[in-house]
């Protein structure tokens, strides 16, 4: 049995890096203007109001057609990623994860043959699912002498709404998962409130998961106003929320809180947890780790 549990372990502690992160928003798109909201020295950006409701948009004018303005935010997200590359070559990835519509996909894949013709994207990629992917990829990258890449992208604008609890918002993001980068992710837990397992519970499995002996200092996330077990959950829950940034960011809102962590434990030099909600459960959360052996 400890056997049985100890190789549960080993499975359930596998790790992959991140070698690129890209993120776009309203309130940027650029590493620097992350590094200022992460300080706490970046502006909110200003709410605008449209015919359904109130909005976070991007300074530039896109389109105000959705489907027309989730390709340009697609199209826009390769040329960043080609940007911060800096000309560095690049293998195609084994495996796409992709979040959003399929014409932002094609919109992205088109963007990215013009902007990397090294590389082939597949004409369908596997959809992004949260905690379940992310426990995918851990499974392929983790296992010994693997030097493949994946891709992990989407980007989706918000339609305004009178109901929503926050603006509209949008946004896009990029990993690129592989057996090298500058910080470590591991595949992250999931909860789902029951009377045998407390939030906190799952957190300090992330912990261990992590191989840390105490909390992270930050963590990032959204306002869960039904979870009700945040404040007891041992992370800190307030220092830095993302709503007043990016507004409702749809099924984007794992891979924006990530990406945020990622560019943390990167630059501070230490972990960074995140929560957000999960495709199959309430919530997942997990933590990024800075990579000291580089």
């Amino acid at each position: 049995m400890a056997e049985v549990h100890s190789n549960w372990w080993y499975q359930h502690r596998r790790q992959f890096f991140l070698e690129d992160v890209v993120l776009i928003g309203p309130a940027g798109a650029e590493w620097g203007d992350w590094l200022r909201l992460l300080k706490r020295e970046q502006k909110a950006p200003a709410e605008r109001q449209e015919v359904g409701g109130k909005t976070l948009r991007m300074a530039r004018s896109f389109s105000a057609d959705m489907t027309e303005r989730e390709n340009q935010l697609a199209r826009m997200l390769a040329l960043q990623w080609r940007r911060q590359r800096e000309g560095k070559t690049l293998a195609s990835p084994q495996r796409c994860y992709w979040q959003g519509s399929e014409n932002a996909w094609q919109a992205f894949a088109g963007q990215v043959k013009d902007s990397f013709p090294e590389i082939v994207l597949p004409e369908f990629p596997e959809m992004w699912m949260g905690e379940s992917t992310l426990s995918d990829i851990a499974a392929f990258l983790g296992s010994d002498g693997n030097d493949a890449h994946i891709l992990v992208a989407g980007c989706q604008s918000v339609l305004a709404s009178a109901e929503g609890l926050l603006p509209a918002g949008e946004a896009a993001a990029l990993w690129l998962a592989g057996s090298e980068g500058p910080v470590l992710l591991s595949r992250g837990e999931f909860f789902s409130p029951s009377e045998t397992e407390s939030l906190k519970d799952v957190c300090e499995r992330a912990q261990k998961q992590s191989e840390l002996d105490a909390a992270p200092d930050a963590c990032i996330l959204f306002s869960h106003p039904q979870q009700s077990e945040l404040p007891g959950s041992g992370w800190n829950v307030t220092h830095h929320l993302q709503d007043n940034f990016w507004g409702n960011t749809g099924k984007l809102e794992a891979l924006v809180v990530i990406s945020l962590a990622a560019i943390f434990a990167q630059s501070q030099s230490q972990p960074c947890g995140w929560i957000a909600t999960d495709p199959l459960h309430p919530l997942a959360l997990g933590i990024v780790k800075p990579h000291e052996n580089r």
